[in-house]
């Protein structure tokens, strides 16, 4: 048995992770999904997951404790930085702690960080790192002490999923949109940074722009908007972005940092080109044949402006979009690999 162990109590891209990893492997293994208590619960009842749920009032060393002597898995599949952490010290070799790093932080780079200080005392209790991308170990400034192998497995996509999600969604009004911001409203994804993109248009009083997503930068960005005359439909949380994608035009993906990138391969899949920062995997996704990646607000304005005035330019990119998104389409030899490290612990 696999105790999946995670810090969040929403459903964001690790979290994604995690239900497709138990979902895909449920005959061949079993799983316990531990979190604190939220908006997850909701979430796993609606995709049948709800049975494997372990709720917790918080994650520490003791939760920790006290979930392995509950359930003796084979091994922790830890989901970031705080929960590899947090398993690290609480099993202390005497369980496989497998450490699953889903995004590359900018505290990485900080030798003097707590985090990274931490990560690397922790690190001699995991057994297997798993990242999204290279850029994660490339950039956390201790890599070359970490002792247990690390293996690149990205993340796990399926290019029908999407599809079939958006499917029934195509021309409603009340969902298109000219740009599109999905994620988290946190400092890592940079919403204010979209909505001061979007300022900046020439012709936004002509545009829609929404942004779906909820977190702790929440108001201040509503805050913003009002306060300089912006009109953003703000979505809030939903359980299906993809409806969304479906009817936008250009997909708007500012981030500071990013692990894997996968709002933007989602939002290729259906056709939309993405105007993005270029941080984490977003440069082995997304190319000058289906979007743009921009380094300051004016290029990202001339991006959005070329996009939404020249037919022929956005068609091209819409149509490799598509193309270049079915090259990632992994489910099936992911969750392989993932049994694969299983399997070793047993």
């Amino acid at each position: 048995m696999i105790l999946h162990v995670i810090k969040s109590n929403i459903y964001s891209g690790a979290e994604n992770v995690v239900c497709n990893i138990i979902k895909g492997l449920s005959g061949k293994e079993e799983f316990i999904y531990m979190a604190p208590h939220g908006p997850i619960e909701d979430k796993l009842k609606s995709i049948g997951l709800y049975d494997c749920y372990y709720g917790i009032d918080k994650l520490d060393v003791a939760t920790i404790k006290a979930a392995v002597d509950k359930f003796h898995p084979t091994a922790l599949h830890a989901h970031d930085f705080t929960a590899s952490v947090l398993c690290g010290l609480a099993v202390r070799g005497k369980v496989p702690v497998i450490s699953h790093l889903h995004c590359n932080p900018l505290w990485l780079k900080n030798p003097l960080h707590p985090n990274t200080i931490s990560y690397l005392f922790a690190s001699r209790w995991f057994n297997q790192i798993i990242t999204v991308s290279e850029s994660v170990e490339k950039e956390y400034c201790y890599s070359s002490r970490l002792k247990c192998p690390i293996n690149v497995l990205g993340n796990p996509f399926s290019a029908q999923t999407v599809l079939d999600a958006a499917a029934d969604w195509k021309d409603c009004d009340e969902l298109t949109s000219d740009l599109l911001y999905v994620g988290r409203f946190n400092p890592a994804k940079n919403p204010l940074g979209a909505i001061k993109v979007f300022e900046a248009l020439p012709n936004r009083d002509n545009l829609v722009f929404r942004m779906v997503g909820n977190g702790e930068l929440l108001d201040e960005c509503k805050e913003y908007a009002a306060s300089h005359g912006l009109t953003i439909s703000f979505e809030g949380f939903q359980d299906n972005v993809y409806k969304y994608m479906k009817n936008t035009k250009v997909l708007l993906m500012p981030s500071i940092y990013e692990g894997f990138g996968l709002v933007a391969l989602e939002s290729m899949t259906l056709g939309v080109p993405v105007v993005c920062s270029g941080v984490g995997g977003l440069p082995g996704i997304v190319d000058d044949s289906c979007g743009y990646i921009c380094s300051e607000s004016s290029a990202y304005v001339t991006a959005i402006d070329t996009l939404l005035s020249d037919s022929s330019v956005y068609s091209s990119k819409s149509e490799f979009a598509i193309s270049k998104s079915k090259s990632f389409d992994n489910l099936t030899l992911y969750l392989e690999k993932v049994y694969g490290i299983y399997t070793t612990y047993r």
